[in-house]
């Protein structure tokens, strides 16, 4: 029970870590920071412990290795978080003579940087997120940098105010996303329902990703409950096994006491010594205190049940409205975006009227139209270049290069 207990808190630790989805096929390289956290159950007081000696944060090397407290060096390098928390939990039970596996959690706490260079205000360094496309990049970089006198002031203003729009617009494609998967949850089904602004590419790929999503939850939670299924199916088996023996008990008692009468009245008439009395009342008195402790423990299973039926309900009435919750949240950040990305399309339908240009809110590929972008991205020991890049989705660690081509006299 003990270990039904521990899988249950090992679940819901896993569930609550932040960005633990996100990482999950992620595969460590060297100069990510990794956030590590060690847990191992207590059975005395039926509680999960934390090693703060392990738990924080670990750069990868170079070579490809983090140091570990009473490992040392461990590979990291070509690890999924988990294959590496389950490597180092491995490492723990073996060095220390563990009797149960520890828990060992690795999550991603900050990716190797983007580069970006060329015609950009501010070239070097971006924090990479998931989902981080080169057009954001290089909006995160300053936007086009004036380098190229011949491009006129009102156009590389126009250009960084298409590149803010489309930061807009992506992340509201990724509140639609998340809108689609919260409903979904809501309504208990097993697909996300069409959304006719997420019908691109891109769109579909993070519909995609936020059923994975959905799936993922609903794993745990599913395994949740059949834990809690399976420690109330242990409890009312152990109530029949101690109502069958509180039955054999009572007759035992019910014996104990005739014979105990039986010794008390020969002993009154002196044909028994006072000894065999004596030895009738201890026998009644055990099988009395087993009854007690064995009514007790039924009290105690049958309070087990309760709890494990009480815990079945918070874990579900809490999900619920968390999703209430996440869903009132969407919904505000989607009327908030469209409001901004309406003050964005104006700002630039404006300069594109001063400068004589399109209509940007049907051809928004005006940055594309005047610059080169390129990704840089090793592959094993070669690196490897992707033209036309604007959209494309990067990775940690890729270089983005922008390149402006002076527009046309207009």
């Amino acid at each position: 029970m003990a270990a039904l207990r521990r899988h249950i808190f090992t679940l819901l630790a896993v569930a609550l870590l932040p960005g633990a989805a996100a990482a999950e096929s992620y595969t460590i390289s060297a100069s990510d920071l990794l956030r590590l956290r060690v847990l191992d159950w207590q059975p005395v007081d039926g509680t999960m412990r934390e090693w703060e000696a392990m738990t924080g944060e670990y750069r990868v090397n170079a070579d490809g290795t983090i140091s570990v407290p009473f490992l040392g060096p461990v590979e990291a390098a070509g690890h999924t978080p988990a294959q590496l928390g389950t490597l180092i939990a491995d490492g723990l039970m073996e060095r220390l003579a563990l009797p149960d596996l520890p828990d060992a959690t690795i999550e991603i706490a900050e990716y190797r940087p983007i580069i970006v260079a060329g015609h950009v205000r501010t070239p070097g360094e971006v924090d990479y997120r998931p989902g981080l496309t080169a057009r954001q990049a290089i909006a995160m970089a300053g936007g086009p940098s004036d380098e190229i006198r011949s491009t006129p002031a009102i156009v590389r203003d126009l250009i960084s105010e298409e590149g803010a729009l489309r930061i807009l617009l992506d992340s509201r494609e990724g509140m639609m996303a998340r809108r689609a998967r919260l409903l979904a949850e809501r309504d208990g089904q097993t697909e996300l329902d069409a959304v006719p602004d997420l019908a691109t590419a891109r769109g579909k790929a993070l519909l995609a990703e936020e059923k994975s999503f959905m799936e993922l939850r609903r794993d745990q939670l599913d395994r949740n409950l059949a834990a809690i299924d399976a420690q109330s199916e242990l409890l009312n088996a152990e109530i029949e096994a101690l109502q069958s023996k509180t039955g054999q008990l009572e007759l035992q008692r019910e014996l104990a006491e005739k014979e105990t009468a039986n010794a008390k009245n020969l002993s009154e008439r002196g044909l028994v010594a006072s000894g065999r009395l004596f030895e009738t009342q201890r026998t009644l008195a055990t099988v009395e205190s087993q009854l007690l402790d064995t009514s007790t423990a039924i009290l105690r299973a049958r309070q087990g049940i309760t709890t494990a039926e009480r815990d079945r309900i918070e874990l579900l009435d809490g999900r619920s409205s968390e999703i209430a919750a996440q869903l009132q949240e969407v919904e505000a950040q989607i009327l908030e975006m469209d409001r901004k990305i309406d003050t964005q399309r104006n700002l630039s339908i404006s300069l594109l009227s001063q400068a004589g240009g399109k209509d940007l809110a049907t051809d928004p590929a005006t940055i594309a139209e005047m610059s080169d972008v390129v990704i840089m991205r090793s592959a094993g020991d070669e690196i490897r270049q992707i033209p036309d890049a604007m959209d494309v989705r990067l990775e940690p660690g890729d270089m983005v290069q922008l390149t402006l081509r002076p527009p046309s006299t207009n």
